[in-house]
């Protein structure tokens, strides 16, 4: 019983989520590879329908599950500019194969690394308590922000026709991640 949340925690979610500075939770003591993942309807709370002048035109659960993965897929398109485009993927931790894929983002975003390849500039850094993959391509008009936040939930969002300012402003509105 000590594996399930909460159910006010879970109830709460999406506004407890942006909590990732090391505060502890009513589970903390659990290795994430024991707890047991979120539902893919509570995933999907998580992703508005409306974020600005951006409408979600799709969403996706369950497109994981044969990895063991709770996760959704949203993707938007901005209401005059159909030019701009944004996909996120918000993936649990939690399980087995979830905690493997934690682990693995962790790792990735440990070192500060700043590159310029072919036009793409990446970063990874420490943001607001979190660490952040930044990427940004100015040419093709493409920028992809990833995070782990509470140890626990992984965010990727990619922006298509934006900048990498405009993407975290979006995430900032959708309250994925305050800036």
């Amino acid at each position: 019983m000590d594996r399930i949340e909460p159910p006010v925690k879970v109830i709460n979610e999406p506004q407890s989520r942006r909590d990732s500075g090391g505060n502890l939770t009513v589970t903390e003591g659990i290795p994430l590879g024991e707890k047991i993942p979120i539902s893919k309807e509570v995933l999907k709370t998580w992703v508005p329908e409306t974020v600005g002048d951006f409408y979600r035109i799709q969403l996706l659960s369950g497109h994981r599950e044969d990895s063991g993965i709770v996760s959704v897929l949203a993707e938007y398109q901005h209401d005059e500019l159909k030019d701009w485009g944004i996909k996120v993927e918000i993936m649990d931790g939690a399980g087995q194969n979830g905690s493997i894929l934690i682990q693995a983002a962790q790792d990735r975003l440990k070192l500060d690394i700043e590159e310029n390849k072919s036009g793409v500039q990446t970063r990874i850094y420490l943001r607001d308590g979190l660490r952040v993959r930044e990427s940004e391509n100015r040419k093709q008009q493409f920028a992809e922000i990833e995070f782990v936040d509470q140890n626990r939930y992984l965010f990727q969002i990619k922006g298509f026709g934006l900048s990498l300012s405009q993407l975290w402003e979006f995430s900032s509105m959708a309250s994925f991640k305050q800036p």
